[in-house]
């Protein structure tokens, strides 16, 4: 791929160097695409608990911290689609099926991470397609800034909502690991979710902007 990669965070620690990353990106990655509505994506929900850890559930910190996004976008402007708002199951083809839906849009889906040795730190943004690379640059680089988070960089994946919505970019965003005894402990408390909303929000304004 041409794109400029934005690295580990051994080579980016600061936002000045975050924000250069971005500028290599926007120079060699493709421009950002017009849009005026955000699909965003809460990941799991009911049965579904994603990362669990006792009774701090993924479903939930997804949910609430994408709440809490939609209420940011709504007040830069932007109309919201949202896959479920409330506590249910919705099938993976589902959610690509409401990103496919809308013309001039872009769509964001908001996970928390996990690995079985809870040794895993830090945030990091995914996508399938070429056309979604510098969305995803944008929202890493700002929720890195917002957090002060370990910068696990830029991802490629075939996660199935981010490569079957094929009309329009779409990012996943895993917003810290519920694995790691002192991110859950933060991710527990509502100003930290706060902080992880500001971060994905303003990655999204800054990318239409850069349209």
């Amino acid at each position: 791929m041409a794109c400029a990669k934005i690295s580990h965070p051994s080579s980016h620690r600061s936002f000045g160097a975050l924000l250069w990353a971005l500028l290599l990106v926007v120079c060699t990655a493709p421009a950002a695409r017009a849009f005026d509505t955000v699909v965003l994506d809460a990941g799991h929900g009911d049965f579904d608990r994603g990362a669990a850890i006792g009774y701090v559930y993924e479903k939930h910190l997804a949910l609430d911290t994408t709440r809490r996004v939609e209420e940011l976008l709504k007040k830069a402007g932007l109309k919201v689609i949202m896959t479920r708002s409330r506590d249910v199951f919705i099938p993976l083809p589902g959610r690509a099926a409401v990103g496919n839906r809308y013309g001039n849009a872009i769509f964001v889906s908001i996970h928390y991470n996990y690995n079985r040795g809870g040794s895993g730190s830090g945030v990091e943004t995914y996508h399938y397609s070429t056309k979604s690379y510098t969305l995803a640059a944008y929202i890493q680089a700002y929720l890195v800034q917002r957090t002060s988070m370990s910068n696990r960089g830029v991802k490629h994946a075939s996660f199935h909502v981010i490569r079957e919505t094929t009309r329009n970019p779409a990012v996943l965003v895993e917003c810290g690991f519920v694995s790691n005894s002192t991110e859950r402990g933060r991710m527990m408390t509502g100003e930290f979710r706060k902080r992880i909303a500001e971060g994905i929000a303003q990655g999204i304004v800054s990318y239409k902007k850069a349209n």
